[in-house]
Parts: structure tokens; C-alpha cells; sequence
């Protein structure tokens, strides 16, 4: 399966104050790799260095560099952003949505972005942690 997790996923795995299961899916995805993919926009990269301090920044991206796609967040076609800003998201949620659809990603995984789903017909899956955690184990 490809995931999307979202900025807070990734800081509670590697950050100081860790919730498990992410912490458990980060590292259940590092250790499955090629079996699930793992694609990360510039703009959840920049997000985790700003919240996390730069030793455990450092050493999130020596983890994810051989395994994930980077993918800068110009290559996402325009269109498929103003389709989500035209549901009425913010822009940024818009591009995570915009990115979420453009990789093909089975699901979103996310503690915060959960109003996605109202939205009828998403192409994607908007998942917590938890239930990302039952799906990885299975």
C-alpha cells in the first residue's frame, strides 16, 4: 500500500512527545520498504523541521532518504489543487488532498485533516494512526 502521513504523524514518531501507533507506523514502513511507499511533499518536510529539533531532524532524513520519494511540491499539477480549493478546503489542505491524489496513495494518514472525508468520492482513504496501525499489521 502507499501512504501520505501527514506532518503530525511524522513528528509524533520521531519527535520528543511520541504518540505509538505513529511512532509504530513510521517505523513499520521503514522496516517494509519497497512493500509499502512512503511519499513526502517538500512542504511536510519543511513542517517536520520546524517542529522537531535539528539532531532529530537530521536523523529523519538519513531514515527516509533511501526510502521515500521526496517530491517537491511544484510537480503537483495545478488543476487537481484548485479541484480541492474549489470544495471549498484551505489552500493548504487543498495541497495535501491535491498531493494525497496526484502519488496514487491509498490513504491519508492523519490526526487533524478528518473534515476530507465528508467530501464525497475522495480517491484516497483519510485515516487516523490507529486505524493506519490495524491495516499495517494485518
Amino acid at each position: 500500500m502507499r501512504f501520505i502521513l501527514d506532518t503530525n504523524e511524522f513528528v509524533a514518531a520521531v519527535g520528543v512527545v511520541k504518540n505509538p501507533a505513529s511512532e509504530i507506523i513510521f517505523n513499520t514502513l521503514v522496516d517494509s520498504f519497497p512493500k509499502h511507499t512512503l511519499h513526502i511533499p517538500r512542504t511536510i518536510i519543511n513542517e517536520v523541521r520546524r517542529n522537531v529539533h535539528p539532531s532529530i531532524f537530521a536523523e529523519f532524513i538519513r531514515i527516509v532518504q533511501p526510502i521515500a520519494s521526496i517530491d517537491e511540491d511544484i510537480v503537483v499539477p495545478f488543476e487537481i489543487g484548485t479541484k480541492y480549493e474549489s470544495m471549498g478546503l484551505k489552500p493548504a489542505d487543498a495541497f495535501i488532498a491535491a498531493y494525497t491524489e496526484w502519488t496514487g496513495a491509498d490513504a491519508l494518514v492523519t490526526e487533524n485533516r478528518h473534515f476530507l472525508s465528508r467530501h464525497k468520492g475522495l480517491p484516497f482513504k483519510v485515516i487516523t494512526a490507529e486505524t493506519c496501525l490495524k491495516t499495517l499489521l494485518k
